[in-house]
């Protein structure tokens, strides 16, 4: 008896230590689990909420474009999100998660910004323009530095767009500033760009060119299809040959492809090949012009 009441303790101790070890071991696994989807909601869901956040608070957006299927994006949630590196670099971001196939916001907004592969990364100005886009997975340390260059990009368009009085006849540099305004999706400010460009007589033909061939595609992004083909007839009336026009006939030939004009997309097409038999667009070309002829014949 006496043995046994001193043995007794130690094992009562042990199933104690024994048991507080598996509240702990089941304890870290809930937390494994959970972390991500914890961190997770820290991120919006709705684009009107986050638009309305950044403006309120005049800051960034980053959208996560992701899917279940995709188990990059998963490993975001698990690696990147979670990390001290990553949230003291978003800290002064608004955070927001679409799923590019739910048939409804997320896929909406992977179309209007041509989301093609996952994970994709967006970072918006409040105005939903792009200030930027990270494509790929990557470790948070790698993936926080594509950020910090991303943003340092997008403030140094800020400073040239502020400083844009002082380009003068500095013509050349006036026509990236209104690219990058296209590329940017910020359209209705780059259309008064370049037809300002376009219509100076001083302007060198080859920067003149370049500036017709993107605003007719800045007209396309609009949806504006009936602007971008006078756009590209005004550009094919001052100048018969060089790398914007080239690509004017292949615009041309893809808005008519667009336009259900199957007949004018192929006489496009066939002229440019008639015209430029040396392009380096021609690959452009055969494979658009057999698409325009079997509509064409389909008809």
């Amino acid at each position: 008896m006496q043995r046994n009441r001193g043995a007794g303790p130690p094992v009562q101790h042990r199933l104690e230590a024994l048991l507080l070890k598996r509240r702990i071991a089941v304890a870290a696994v809930v937390a494994l689990v959970l972390a991500p989807q914890m961190f997770a909601g820290t991120w919006l869901k709705n684009v009107a909420e986050a638009q309305k956040a950044a403006k309120q608070k005049n800051q960034l957006i980053l959208v996560d474009m992701f899917a279940e299927w995709c188990g990059w994006c998963h490993r975001f949630e698990r690696e990147v999100f979670p990390s001290a590196v990553f949230q003291g670099a978003t800290a002064d971001m608004i955070l927001l998660r679409l799923d590019t196939e739910d048939r409804g916001e997320g896929t909406k907004f992977a179309q209007k910004y041509g989301i093609t592969s996952l994970p994709t990364f967006l970072v918006l100005a409040p105005d939903l323009s792009i200030a930027g886009m990270i494509r790929g997975y990557a470790p948070p340390n790698e993936f926080v530095g594509s950020l910090k260059e991303t943003r340092k990009k997008y403030e140094q368009f800020q400073v040239r767009v502020k400083n844009e009085g002082k380009l003068g006849k500095d013509y050349a540099s006036r026509l990236e500033l209104a690219k990058e305004f296209v590329s940017r999706g910020l359209y209705d400010q780059a259309e008064p760009r370049l037809k300002k460009l376009v219509a100076e007589k001083a302007m060198p033909a080859a920067i003149r060119d370049d500036a017709y061939y993107h605003l007719a595609m800045n007209y396309v992004m609009q949806r504006k299809l009936d602007d971008g083909l006078k756009t590209i007839r005004a550009l094919k009336s001052l100048s018969k040959l060089g790398e914007s026009v080239e690509r004017a006939y292949i615009l041309a030939g893809s808005i008519y492809l667009d336009q259900g004009n199957y007949l004018g997309a192929a006489n496009e097409l066939r002229a440019f090949k008639e015209r430029f038999p040396g392009s380096a667009y021609m690959a452009h070309v055969d494979a658009l012009l057999p698409q325009a002829e079997r509509r064409l014949a389909g008809k």
